[in-house]
């Protein structure tokens, strides 16, 4: 019986990013429909069977989506027939072996205000203010000099190692 691969999964507007998470992978069948992905093949250091099977919420352009296969993974970017956000990725209910790729995500309201923005880097974050916010702006950090020198903190820990065997 194979096992499942987990899936990762994050959307922007017109694209759905997938990668599955299975290294060495050998043997690999993909067939990706307007309606559905599937994936099949061998992988990881004990060259296991993996399967997985997705049914879209919405369609894709199979045409225009690319694949990218590396020795730690499987990527694809799968282009939508419509564009917008879909409310998830698979019709039905969940699937155990599909995971949000939060490196990839954007939230709708994040990709909007990207695209007011698109020559600053930093996406409208004020570093200035956010340095005053956290007190380095009106003066730097604070001076520990003048803090008092306590006790060894290696006695405590030796107490509490002790206290934990009896």
């Amino acid at each position: 019986m194979p096992l499942h691969p987990t899936v990762l999964w994050a959307q922007r507007n017109d694209v759905i990013y997938l990668t599955v998470e299975i290294s060495d992978i050998k043997d690999h069948k993909i067939d990706l429909t307007e309606d559905k992905f599937t994936f099949k093949g061998t992988g990881e250091k004990e060259q296991n069977q993996y399967e997985a099977e997705i049914e879209f919420y919405g369609k894709v352009d199979v045409e225009k989506s690319k694949q990218h296969l590396t020795a730690r993974n499987l990527t694809m970017a799968i282009y939508k027939k419509e564009d917008g956000y879909w409310p998830k990725l698979q019709k039905g209910g969940k699937l155990n072996f599909l995971k949000v790729d939060f490196q990839k995500w954007r939230d709708e309201d994040e990709e909007e205000e990207e695209g007011q923005q698109p020559n600053d880097p930093m996406g409208g974050l004020d570093f200035q203010s956010l340095m005053a916010q956290a007190g380095a702006a009106g003066g730097g950090l604070p001076n520990m000099d003048n803090l008092p020198e306590g006790e060894d903190s290696d006695e405590e820990e030796e107490e509490e190692g002790e206290q934990k065997k009896l």
